[in-house]
């Protein structure tokens, strides 16, 4: 036999404290029952929830609804007032109406002498015209000089292409 006398072995009734936490357990479970409201279930609770919540968002149409169609000051000491959407658009597309169009913004684009002045292909297989860099350089004021020459670019071929690749 086992030293300890309070092994499950030595007890006469070994399921004892099982039995006891089960009954606990079903005594909660039924007093929670008890305790419980009269008539409210899950479903009483969602519904009640639903209903609160269509409340408020027919209240908040309701508001948006009346700013978007009336009058009012949106802060009167800097003299900023609402006033109707309807109203606004009007006002807003005889305005442009009157004006002649023009772009939102500025559009700015670049200009191809400041791309062959820079005196580097922007595609090293494309040869560089001498040419058109002078001409750009003349264009923008500056001259062509011994300095900044620029060789023409020699045509890449697959082969050179690959090799480089495998050398890197």
């Amino acid at each position: 036999m086992s030293d300890n006398p309070h092994s499950l072995s030595e007890r006469s009734h070994p399921y004892l404290p099982g039995l006891w936490l089960a009954a606990g357990f079903l005594g909660l479970a039924s007093l929670a029952l008890l305790l419980r409201p009269a008539g409210v279930t899950p479903d009483t609770i969602l519904e009640k929830a639903a209903m609160e919540r269509w409340d408020k968002l027919q209240k908040l149409k309701g508001e948006q609804e009346k700013e978007a169609t009336s009058y009012g000051w949106v802060d009167k000491d800097k003299g900023i007032a609402r006033i109707p959407v309807a109203k606004a658009m009007e006002l807003t597309a005889r305005k442009l109406r009157a004006e002649d169009p023009r772009p939102a913004y500025p559009i700015t684009t670049i200009a191809p002498s400041a791309i062959t002045a820079a005196g580097y292909p922007l595609y090293p297989e494309v040869p560089v015209d001498t040419t058109a860099v002078a001409a750009a350089q003349a264009a923008d004021g500056g001259t062509m000089t011994a300095t900044n020459k620029v060789a023409p670019a020699k045509p890449v071929s697959a082969a050179t292409t690959t090799t480089n690749q495998v050398r890197k």
